[in-house]
């Protein structure tokens, strides 16, 4: 889905056709996928070391500190009187260097202040711009160029929070970033250097599920030249599409899925792993321990534990099939995909019919579905049309509560009213009935319309039911720590910024175990979670640490506190640790899977948790510049 017709070109987004910008993104990152594909053989061969000066002690000196108050042009100088805030920081205790700059991001200001800190001997510096976000690593790297740790750096937003949100009110704009800088030098002056560790990456690879998306991001990872240990609970490859004769476009999905299990179970790189589960996982990112276990034709079962430095999550989704409408007690009446599969190997069947009735959005009764499964409507209208060719008198007749055909599956819809096809919509709280009467199918539902209701007595029923999270989701969250919407599907960190991201670093997400897909957008979807997970596998080494919660084991004890409330499920209890007065068992956090979100650190009843760079002292100072203003003394 992301290739053209000439080699080494790739769409991405709306380009190729209308999309939201989660599908946006996932694009852009699946193109970077196939890029670094063609790349593969001449990786690093431009790369080059970034020199950094050896780290300069500060621990004896006094603190020096400097700020820059940037200019940003005119989108903060039009609206805060840059001048009077770097007037205002020239009078703070232990500023000794205060000036403008017209745009600190720019290799021309980014020179100033490499300079400025070389000629007033600077050990602490507050730059008052605008978000962190997007320039806080950038200027962290100017003070490592310069010998200085990164972590000694203030970042102040004056832009955000000051210029753009009182663009009406210069004056109050200009108080705000002078109260703003007031903070930042005060929590500056209790900055202390911080040191990350350095760990060993492994280059191999787990994914989890057999499907279309799991064995394209496998074999993504493999013709990179990376190990991929692809454990499938069924005894074959294929997932979902092992039962999709045809799709809506044309192109036939079982010559396209043959050749890509060939590939994959042929490629040197990948192990498959068939009637295998994941049992038990643990470590951090580039250095996994995962432990699979695999069921053999004997009814024996066996363990390996498997070590790797990301995990990739494809276990997919599932058809619902319970007892809706007759289903599974009238032989009448059948699903979407069973009626592909009648289509595709039953002609005769098809020819013979001379009515059919489809009823979309069918879901487990009694169950609150809040979403929709996206792939229903296009299959009608693809099964609808497929009838048509082969029976064009035959009746069909789709209910519907609402239709969604995206994109440009719009045309299929059109296509299926132009020859015939009637749709009639019918009302949540009145959905079709089916029962049968003397033998026939019966199907009534009321048109809202006409106000009355119509019946039917159709040869055959088909059902669009719904796609439901696959079983084993809940076990497989649990086991991995990451979340699970309320629907049940695997949820991403941030849908627009990081849709193949989960929140601990080093476990990616693609295909219908995020929600339900078409195949393209699954492919799209895998190539994307390969490409990220490329960017972990590419280094040798990996830095950890950083701003992140570290437990004082000497004041814990045991409680518990920060194991419960922790929304990624990082802190562990150490059973061997020491904790307060001797006690065995204290907690441990993992700054390689640790966020610095700093709940924990607010929560431990003990004080036995500091959150780096955001330590009591620094946060209580904060407030004290804050409150100094008003609260003398």
């Amino acid at each position: 889905p992301l290739e053209t017709s000439r080699p080494g070109i790739y769409v991405a987004g709306a380009f190729s056709s209308p999309k939201e910008i989660a599908e946006t993104v996932i694009d852009a990152s699946g193109a970077v996928a196939e890029s670094l594909k063609l790349l593969s053989g001449t990786r690093g061969s431009l790369s080059r070391e970034r020199l950094i000066p050896p780290e300069r002690d500060i621990s004896g000196e006094p603190v020096r500190l400097g700020v820059f108050v940037c200019r940003c042009g005119t989108v903060v100088a039009d609206v805060v009187d840059t001048a009077a805030v770097t007037q205002f920081a020239a009078r703070l205790p232990d500023v000794v260097h205060s000036q403008e700059v017209e745009f600190a991001c720019l290799p021309e200001g980014i020179e100033e202040i490499k300079g400025a800190i070389r000629a007033h001997g600077l050990n602490r510096v507050v730059v008052a711009a605008c978000t962190p976000r997007t320039h806080q690593a950038l200027f962290r790297r100017v003070l490592q160029e310069e010998g200085l740790n990164p972590y000694l750096l203030e970042f102040v937003s004056i832009r955000e929070h000051g210029a753009w949100v009182h663009a009406d009110d210069p004056a109050g704009a200009t108080r705000q970033a002078k109260e703003m800088v007031r903070v930042g030098a005060a929590r500056a002056r209790l900055l202390q250097p911080v040191h990350k560790e350095r760990r060993p990456v492994k280059h191999q690879t787990v994914v989890l599920g057999g499907g279309i998306a799991g064995m394209t991001a496998a074999l993504t990872l493999a013709d990179w030249g990376y190990d991929v240990y692809l454990v499938e609970r069924e005894a074959q490859l294929g997932g979902n599409v092992r039962h999709i004769y045809f799709t809506a476009e044309g192109p036939d999905p079982q010559r396209f899925l043959k050749t890509l299990i060939r590939d994959v179970e042929c490629h040197e790189n990948i192990a498959v792993l068939k009637n295998s589960e994941l049992v038990g996982f643990e470590g951090r990112v580039g250095d996994f321990r995962s432990t699979v276990r695999t069921r053999h034709p004997d009814g024996t079962t066996t363990t390996r534990v498997i070590e790797h430095g990301v995990l990739i999550v494809a276990t997919g989704a599932q058809e619902y099939r319970g007892p809706v409408y007759l289903f599974g007690q009238d032989p009448r009446v059948i699903t979407q995909m069973d009626l592909e599969r009648r289509i595709a190997t039953a002609l005769e069947e098809i020819a013979a019919l001379n009515e059919v009735v489809m009823i979309q959005c069918v879901q487990p009764p009694n169950a609150a579905m809040e979403y929709c499964s996206r792939t229903c409507c296009t299959n009608t209208m693809k099964n609808a049309l497929r009838i048509k060719e082969i029976n064009p008198d035959c009746k069909i007749t789709v209910l519907y509560k609402d239709l969604i055909t995206y994109g440009f599956r719009e045309e299929f819809y059109t296509e299926a009213r132009r020859r015939g096809v009637l749709f009639v919509r019918y009302e949540e709280g009145q959905r079709p009935t089916v029962q049968v009467v003397d033998g026939r199918l019966q199907v009534r539902s009321r048109d809202p319309i006409l106000g009355t209701t119509l019946v039917w007595e159709p040869d055959l029923l088909a059902l669009s039911m719904a796609s439901v999270p696959d079983e084993s989701n809940a076990r497989l969250a649990r086991l991995l720590g990451v979340p699970l919407s309320r629907e049940g599907f695997f949820m991403e960190d941030h849908l627009k910024l990081r849709p193949v991201d989960f929140s601990i670093d080093g476990i990616f997400l693609c295909g219908s175990a995020h929600y339900p897909k078409f195949i393209e957008e699954a492919i799209s979807h895998a190539k994307a979670a390969a490409g990220r997970a490329m960017t972990i596998l590419t280094k040798d080494e990996r830095e950890v640490g950083g701003v992140v919660a570290v437990v004082d084991q000497t004041k814990c004890v045991g409680c518990l506190t920060c194991v419960r409330t922790c929304p990624f499920h990082i802190p562990r209890i150490q059973p061997n640790a020491v904790g307060v007065g001797g006690i065995l068992g204290a907690a441990y956090i993992e700054p390689a899977n640790c966020t610095g979100c700093g709940t924990c650190t607010s929560e431990c009843p003990a004080d036995a948790i500091q959150l780096t760079t955001f330590h009591d002292r620094q946060v209580v100072i904060e407030d004290a510049a804050v409150l100094g203003q008003w609260c003398p003394g």
